[in-house]
């Protein structure tokens, strides 16, 4: 069984080169977000935000990310693995990106899935290229829905070629992944880790996936950012944003799109900018506008950083 972890050397350089792009990146975007904001109003809105949305949003947000561990599942096929380690694998893999740069979380999910199933470490690598798929088709067809309810501005309309071009890139990357499993017969020799992780990486990607399968995973995926947005209503809501349903939609994506964009660990300051100009379009006041976005962050960081970290805790002391 291989490992997907790379050498510490290299994992330290790319921690920091990436946590020096990101702070950069962020300051930048937390500067555009708050500039025109009375901050002294953004703390009495927030002093002011009603509860009980705010919990339901975090019932929901926990909703989506149990749909999202049952899609992993069915993607990694294993059904000797149950779901509720699927689920704190999740949650785990969501804290390590909070806290940590250059998305670690998604190659320590990987790791934990090679080492738990057990599998090859390529092929728990594949799954979490496949579950991350899912999420930008779901978010590109969210985005086209909730661009109906708006004037397109120069940056959101690169957002959409973005999404488009990484729609293009997921279809090329398979296209790829089974044309050369199937011109290039593997070297059973081996001729390195590195080497053996990336075919067998390819090879999960090579995969048919099947008409059934593609739909239960996109079912799976709607689901779970339906839920993502039933929590931008609910966030919105507790500080006085009465959203329409597309309008949500357009938000949820647009923020959950956005945050792809590099930045410090939690998406701080790109986060705060995506919420802020989005629900500017919607008409929605800038001092509300940044309540919201501070509340709708804090409503997902801080239960995921406390829940997942306790999970990667427990995973700790169990392996010693």
């Amino acid at each position: 069984m291989e490992s997907v972890a790379p050498s510490e050397r290299t994992l330290s350089a790319r921690a920091v080169a990436g946590l020096i792009v990101g702070l950069a990146v962020s300051g930048t975007f937390l500067w555009l977000a708050v500039r025109n904001a009375d901050l002294g109003v953004v703390l009495d809105e927030l002093r002011d935000a009603r509860l009980a949305p705010v919990l339901a949003a975090v019932v929901a947000f926990f909703a989506g990310y149990a749909l999202q561990a049952v899609r992993w599942r069915r993607i990694a096929d294993t059904p000797g693995l149950g779901w509720p380690r699927f689920y704190g694998m999740v949650l785990g893999g969501l804290a390590c990106n909070n806290v940590l740069p250059v998305r670690i979380g998604e190659l320590l999910r990987a790791r934990w899935l090679s080492t738990d199933a057990p599998m090859a470490g390529g092929r728990a690598l594949g799954t979490i290229a496949l579950d991350r798929a899912c999420d930008v088709v779901t978010l590109a067809l969210f985005l086209a829905v909730g661009l109906n309810v708006v004037a397109s501005p120069g940056w959101l309309v690169r957002m959409a070629v973005g999404a488009a071009v990484l729609l293009v890139l997921i279809a090329a990357a398979l296209v790829f992944a089974r044309q050369y499993a199937r011109r290039r017969p593997r070297d059973r020799r081996g001729r390195g880790r590195v080497r053996r992780i990336a075919r067998d990486t390819i090879e999960t990607l090579a995969e048919p996936i099947g008409r059934r399968r593609a739909a239960t995973w996109m079912a799976l995926s709607i689901g779970t950012w339906s839920l993502g947005t039933v929590a931008v209503v609910f966030v919105a809501r507790s500080v006085g944003i009465d959203l329409t349903p597309f309008e949500a939609v357009f938000v949820s994506a647009a923020l959950a799109l956005g945050v792809a964009i590099p930045s410090s660990p939690g998406y701080v300051g790109t986060y705060q900018w995506i919420g802020v100009a989005s629900l500017g379009l919607l008409d929605v006041p800038v001092n509300e506008a940044l309540a919201f976005t501070i509340l709708m962050q804090a409503t997902w960081y801080v239960p995921t950083t406390v829940t997942g970290g306790a999970f990667v805790g427990l995973r700790a002391l169990r392996r010693r």
